[in-house]
């Protein structure tokens, strides 16, 4: 079976300031991919953003919250008038926090449901349209084990990741015929060790760049996937 060549397409990556962001960003560039990585830390943006320039890959930096409509929409045109086209968006959730529902906090509460679910539906909105009116687009979630169970103190993180699976299997539904396909990835905690503190094999970054990948290169009439625990 043909793999989607990825070469000369152009992809979004939202939280960017984190280590899978770059991972993946660096990956994508290896497979001829033109990257825009978009976070909150200008400093690890742009130490991810110089790795893959000296690899000789191309990417574009915004740093940027991502916490309106108009924010959402700037990020979606300067990197459509960068490379000229947009095919991909990469939604990555920048961090977990939690509690107890009983005594939550509040500004915790607002600060995980604004970045792992209002910023993927803004990125969304603000990219659809595109996609929709080119026919053809790749959406890929990259969230967390916790949107396939219910776990104690997950709090706003657990809402929030199974409500960003809802809310990316309801853009599959409402644009499968526009050609545009949806992906999400369910991880559990990552290690920078190939092995944990009991020896066992351990998930690593690259194992989810991996189902990256070969998620974004399976051949475009395929339909998407997801949630995927990995």
């Amino acid at each position: 079976m043909e793999k989607q060549d990825l070469r000369g397409m152009a992809a979004i990556i939202t939280g960017g300031s984190t280590e899978i962001a770059g991972a993946v960003a660096f990956a994508l560039a290896q497979e001829g991919v033109q990257v825009c990585l978009c976070g909150r830390q200008a400093d690890a943006i742009q130490l991810a953003a110089s790795k893959i320039k000296a690899s000789g890959g191309i990417c574009l930096t915004i740093v940027s919250a991502l916490d309106t409509l108009e924010a959402a929409e700037s990020v979606q045109e300067q990197a459509s008038a960068a490379f000229g086209r947009l095919d991909i968006l990469i939604l990555i959730s920048p961090f977990w926090a939690g509690g107890q529902i009983h005594n939550h906090s509040l500004k915790t509460w607002d600060l995980v449901l604004n970045a792992n679910l209002r910023e993927p539906f803004l990125m969304a909105r603000a990219t659809l349209p595109v996609f929709r009116e080119q026919k053809h687009g790749e959406i890929m979630a990259i969230g967390s084990d916790s949107a396939l169970g219910i776990y104690q103190q997950d709090g706003a993180y657990g809402v929030a990741m199974h409500a960003l699976t809802t809310l990316i299997e309801l853009i599959r539904t409402e644009n499968a015929e526009f050609g545009i396909r949806t992906h999400i990835l369910s991880p559990g905690v990552t290690l920078t060790l190939d092995t944990d503190s009991e020896g066992k094999p351990a998930l690593t970054v690259s194992h989810v760049v991996d189902w990256v990948i070969w998620l974004l290169s399976r051949p475009a009439h395929l339909r998407g996937n997801g949630p995927i625990l990995v």
